[in-house]
């Protein structure tokens, strides 16, 4: 038999489970002789038991660190029993009465799944109508490497009650009034003013010029309000992507009415879908909404990290092979490396977020205060309204103009997708995603030929303003978050949460990574949300 055919059935061998021996020589038709005359060649070709053992070590040490690790307490669910009829709670999808109050069996057949114990099932919750609750065993999942979901903690969301919950459904109903608005034309349009008057009122200080800098996140980020990641063609192999979204109708929405909304949340199909009239690049609140509502999880990071490679964008001092007289980084430490772990991370917080969603919060969604608002108004004979301060803005008593009813109108036709509120997933994956950008490549780095979109999203006009990659980063993680609230899908407080537990995600994974790769002395830096350093 020629080496190289037994090579290749060795290979098999190993792959069914089979160790080479007498009984696996035999299984696969290999003559004993024929084993012996090759074994003393094949032996350096396999794993090393040194190897085998380090990689051993380092599973049970990690998992010991999780067995031991704290589990950050969270009172979460607080609305849950002080709010009647579970009207604070997120219900979409299960079945309601006329008014739009949840069957509390059904949810607390959904609740009693959520909690994972006992004979509890998801299979047993309860429709309303054809659509499915969306990956809610998620929640259990596990990795083997990162830290575990039920290991990590987001902050309590706002209550019910409280200011903090009304200016949140203040700026969310603002959000969706200025979906239109150019991006370019905040500064002097008539809208942004008032909005920025009547947050300031509800609390949150807001001038016409901090407005962009709430949409951008806590930081004020130079530059156009969407990031250059957004803006810029995204070569993938041989191919370009264009960076142009479709464009959807100007001033379209969705469960602006009764029987539509209520539809929504007995889980029912939309009956008419969303309309385009062309594409365009990024240019206002509604394009946001258009990206985020059809990518996937790991999209953002991956082309980001293509188009840095692109540009040659050099990578973090950190980096093993920025000093290597004759190695270069690629299956380690170059653009697989990247690539896979930008889309790796997603995954993770994507985990962490459902966990949170399904086990801990369990928060409604905008559009459903809207719907309890409209229900209270209606005569419902269950109702709950949240601080004066909301139903007392001028955000809200201008949507009720324009629409006739208390309802927050959406920019897609199905609404807010069947899983909770809090935290955001979008957000999460953002955040993870953008962390790993930033302790891999050179954050001060400036970005050659900045652009903005025109007006009216057709062309891009070149930006002066220097934008280093950092920045364009945070920028690039805050427009993905904050394009779901455009939509009318996710709030403030999501976003943040959101963002935040992606970045644990993803320090996390970085520091374990340290001990799985090959290259010595591999240290990660980045600056975080918050403008902090930290050192992996």
């Amino acid at each position: 038999m020629h080496r190289r055919d037994w090579l290749r059935r060795l290979v098999a061998a190993g792959a069914a489970g089979v160790m080479p021996g007498v009984g696996a020589s035999a299984a696969h038709g290999l003559a004993m002789g024929e084993r012996a005359s090759w074994l003393d060649e094949a032996l350096p070709i396999l794993p090393a038991e040194p190897r085998r053992l380090k990689a051993y070590d380092l599973r049970v040490k990690a998992a010991y660190a999780a067995a031991g690790a704290r589990t950050p307490p969270q009172d979460g669910r607080v609305d849950e029993a002080r709010v009647p009829a579970f009207l604070a709670m997120f219900s979409k999808g299960l079945p309601h009465d006329a008014y739009g109050i949840v069957d509390p069996e059904a949810y607390r057949a959904l609740a009693r799944a959520a909690a994972g114990t006992g004979q509890a099932r998801f299979e047993d919750v309860p429709l309303g109508g054809v659509r499915r609750l969306v990956s809610p065993q998620a929640a259990f999942a596990f990795a083997l490497d990162g830290l575990d979901a039920a290991m990590l903690g987001v902050p309590d969301p706002p209550m019910w009650d409280t200011p903090t919950f009304a200016t949140e459904a203040v700026e969310a109903y603002w959000l969706a009034l200025l979906r239109d608005v150019p991006f370019a034309r905040y500064a002097e349009d008539p809208l942004v003013a008032r909005a920025a008057a009547d947050l300031t009122r509800a609390g949150a200080e807001t001038t016409a010029g901090t407005l962009l800098a709430r949409v951008h996140g806590a930081r004020a980020v130079p530059g156009p309000i969407v990031s250059q990641f957004l803006l810029r063609p995204v070569p993938m192999g041989a191919q370009v992507l264009s960076p142009r979204v479709a464009a959807q109708t100007s001033g379209e929405t969705f469960l602006a009415t009764w029987d539509e909304w209520l539809a929504s949340q007995n889980g029912h199909l939309p009956v008419r879908d969303v309309t385009y009239t062309g594409r365009r690049h990024i240019c206002c609140g509604r394009d946001l909404a258009t990206w985020t509502r059809t990518d996937y999880p790991g999209q953002a990071g991956v082309q980001a990290a293509l188009l840095l490679e692109s540009l040659r964008a050099p990578v973090t001092e950190g980096h093993p092979y920025v000093r290597s007289r004759n190695q270069a980084g690629y299956v380690t430490f170059g653009l697989p490396f990247i690539v896979d772990l930008a889309s790796r991370v997603a995954m993770h917080a994507l985990r962490a977020a459902w966990f949170q969603k399904w086990v801990v919060h369990r928060r409604l969604r905008p559009e459903e205060l809207g719907g309890r608002l409209e229900a209270a108004v209606a005569g419902a004979p269950v109702a709950a309204w949240p601080d004066a301060r909301f139903v007392q803005s001028d955000g809200f008593e201008e949507m009720r103009r324009r629409t006739g009813a208390c309802l927050l109108p959406t920019a897609w036709p199905e609404g807010a997708p069947l899983h909770p509120a809090y935290p955001a997933a979008h957000a999460a994956t953002a955040g993870a995603m953008v962390t790993v950008l930033k302790a891999y490549y050179a954050e001060e780095w400036v970005l050659p030929d900045a652009v903005a979109p025109s007006a009216d999203g057709r062309d891009l006009q070149p930006v002066d303003e220097p934008l280093t990659v950092g920045g364009e980063l945070d920028k690039l993680a805050w427009n993905l978050a904050l394009g779901r609230a455009f939509a009318g899908v996710q709030w403030r407080s999501d976003a943040e949460a959101g963002l935040r537990l992606g970045e644990t995600v993803a320090v996390a994974l970085l520091r374990e990574l340290r001990d799985l790769l090959p290259e010595a002395d591999v240290r990660f830096a980045l600056r975080s949300f918050d403008g902090l350093t930290i050192d992996v």
